[in-house]
């Protein structure tokens, strides 16, 4: 009886201590499982470095998206393009400044005799430097004392050339020919046409039906003639301008 509760005693204080002694590991198993926690948990942490870097990566990739919409890179790069583009010269807006001024001298020319053989078609005095004479000479007093120095008989041939001369000098001063506009132009070249076309019958009444040539006429003639020439190539070469719209908006 004696020994048997020995033993008993002895199993169980021998219990003891191993339950004791397994304690003490389970506790200090417990850090290692807390730690095991803490390393399961660090690689869900990481994803979130991960999402970081794509996002800072996003913002890095909208600065250029920025600069390329309207940043500076892009001013750059377009002042670059610009300069590198070869520049087309510019082409005139009307003929050079010199031939305006020729059209307008010789303008002044044409009024300044159309003047002053009006001047003598109404007081009858002879024109100076032109000489008198028969048939197919040289008759400017003939000429314009003649029937066909009246237009149907009324309206004098040499007040018709004055007038058409004041329009015309108008029309060909620098300013005038600055002007850009359609209607200038073609107001311009239709009168150069009719006062050419005017001349044509001149000539014949000359020649054909007075029989006699006045200088001065003559010398109208030719500048009427000029001025036709350097009208129509003008407008061939330059043109005849802008509409009135686009004139304004211009």
């Amino acid at each position: 009886m004696a020994s048997s509760k020995a033993r008993s005693r002895n199993r169980s204080g021998g219990a003891r201590p191993a339950a004791r002694t397994a304690a003490p590991k389970q506790q200090g198993q417990q850090p290692q499982g807390s730690q095991a926690a803490k390393a399961a948990k660090a690689p869900a942490a990481k994803p979130q470095g991960a999402s970081a870097k794509p996002q800072a990566a996003g913002v890095q990739a909208e600065q250029p998206r920025e600069t390329a919409q309207g940043g500076p890179g892009r001013a750059k790069r377009q002042a670059t393009a610009v300069t590198a583009e070869p520049v087309a010269p510019a082409r005139p807006a009307g003929p050079p400044i010199w031939l305006q001024f020729t059209t307008l001298a010789l303008a002044i020319v044409g009024l300044g005799l159309s003047a002053y053989e009006t001047y003598a078609h109404f007081n009858g005095s002879h024109l100076a430097g032109c000489p008198t004479g028969g048939n197919g000479t040289f008759n400017c007093t003939a000429v314009i004392t003649s029937s066909q120095s009246m237009v149907f008989g009324v309206f004098p041939v040499a007040v018709l050339g004055l007038a058409f001369y004041v329009v015309v000098t108008a029309f060909m001063t620098p300013w005038a020919w600055q002007i850009q506009r359609r209607e200038v132009g073609l107001l311009r070249l239709v009168s150069m046409v009719a006062g050419m076309g005017f001349v044509m019958y001149l000539i014949y009444a000359e020649v054909v039906q007075i029989q006699d040539i006045c200088e001065y006429c003559t010398g109208v003639h030719v500048i009427t003639f000029l001025l036709f020439c350097i009208t129509v190539f003008s407008a061939a070469i330059w043109g005849l301008g802008k509409p009135a719209a686009k004139a304004k908006a211009a």
